[in-house]
């Protein structure tokens, strides 16, 4: 209802300064500066609350929108950090596993040299028990060889030292 009145206002002042100015002649600077004064008051009075509550929304949008970007910043940028540390803590793991490995190579390495030295011993234990054990089989069989063609032959006696000197050669 007021809005009506005022446009009636309005509308009513309009028209009775334009039409006088036009009507004597003279300069109609005072009825546009009234007309206009009217006319601003009437679009302050209508417009000014609905402009004011808009840019007060749009000012509050923004501020909204920045907190939220601020916010959204302050955990990237926690998340960066987190991500940094774990980084850090990941390339501390894996430097201590590769010091754990290469000790564990180095014992491993020891291990098997020893392993493979007891090995090669007793492999040279083993053939030169089997070399002493072939060199008395040897003996044997010529010490048997040279007893047997010894009591085959009865009718050759010999005496005790010849008999050892014999046996003695057999063997050497």
């Amino acid at each position: 209802m007021k809005q009506k009145l005022l446009m009636l206002l309005l509308l009513g002042s309009v028209s009775l300064f334009a039409n006088e100015a036009a009507a004597s002649g003279g300069t109609d600077i005072i009825p546009r500066t009234v007309n206009f004064l009217i006319f601003a008051a009437i679009l302050y009075y209508l417009a000014a609350e609905p402009i004011k509550r808009f840019f007060q929304e749009r000012k509050e949008g923004i501020a909204k929108r920045l907190e939220e970007v601020e916010a959204k910043l302050k955990e990237a940028k926690e998340e960066k950090a987190q991500a940094e540390a774990e980084l850090k803590k990941a390339k501390e793991l894996a430097q201590e596993i590769v010091e754990t490995a290469k000790q564990e190579i180095e014992i491993l390495t020891k291990e098997i040299k020893e392993q493979a030295k007891q090995e090669i011993e007793m492999l040279e234990k083993s053939f030169e028990e089997s070399m002493e054990l072939e060199k008395r089989k040897r003996v044997r069989a010529i010490t048997k060889e040279v007893l047997e063609e010894l009591f085959e032959e009865k009718a050759l006696e010999l005496e005790k030292e010849k008999f050892v000197n014999l046996i003695v050669k057999k063997v050497a």
